[in-house]
């Protein structure tokens, strides 16, 4: 029997990938990188250190580490002033199902905290267990290492947990950690999720997978 969901966040269980991604168009725009339509929903998940570090590398800008975390403070600092409040209207009600089936619920994100108190109150923190940001894990997704801490300090068996995802690296992270995923095409279509266990269109659908 499923005794916890591990939730992954952006594009999950809220709608803030558009608040994203022009937040990062911008920042990289200034440094004359440009990128697919999908570059972002395809990517979400991992730690944005490792995101900058990447795109620069690949488009031969030199810039130090200092001047790197600069660039992620004003992407993050953009997407605060524009990223929508608030759970999805139908997550939230999929968390509170859960809650009354006695079915905890944590979240995994590659978000940091300040993003994540930017959008949503206290009372819809107190939905959740845990919390699981980059401070509390080692590498990003998608290691396994984000769900794996969840799911050793849950004190579970990967038998007894679920994971709810809206993107590739995500799936890969949570597959890795052995755990069964769900994908929801609340951010990409079904083919880009293919690696998932299950894929969903509603977030009702997750309650008949436990």
């Amino acid at each position: 029997m499923i005794q916890a969901v591990f939730f992954d966040f952006d594009g999950t269980l809220i709608d803030s990938m558009p608040a994203h991604v022009v937040a990062w168009e911008k920042i990289l725009s200034e440094v004359g990188i440009t990128l697919d339509d999908l570059y972002f929903q395809l990517n979400e998940g991992e730690k944005a250190e490792d995101t900058i570090a990447r795109l620069l590398a690949e488009n031969g800008v030199n810039y130090s580490p200092q001047e790197q975390e600069a660039l992620i403070e004003r992407k993050r600092a953009l997407y605060r002033k524009t990223a929508p409040k608030g759970l999805i209207p139908e997550a939230a009600e999929l968390v509170k199902e859960l809650h009354r089936r006695n079915i905890a619920c944590d979240i995994v994100t590659g978000s940091i905290r300040s993003n994540m108190d930017a959008v949503l109150s206290p009372k819809e923190f107190s939905l959740f267990r845990h919390i699981y940001t980059p401070a509390e894990y080692g590498k990003g997704k998608p290691a396994p290492d984000p769900y794996l801490t969840a799911l050793e300090r849950s004190g579970l068996t990967v038998f007894e947990c679920m994971v709810l995802e809206n993107a590739p690296l995500g799936v890969r992270s949570a597959k890795a950690a052995g755990i069964r995923t769900a994908a929801i095409t609340t951010t990409l279509p079904p083919q880009y999720l293919a690696e998932a266990d299950h894929i969903i269109h509603r977030f009702s659908d997750f309650l008949s997978l436990l």
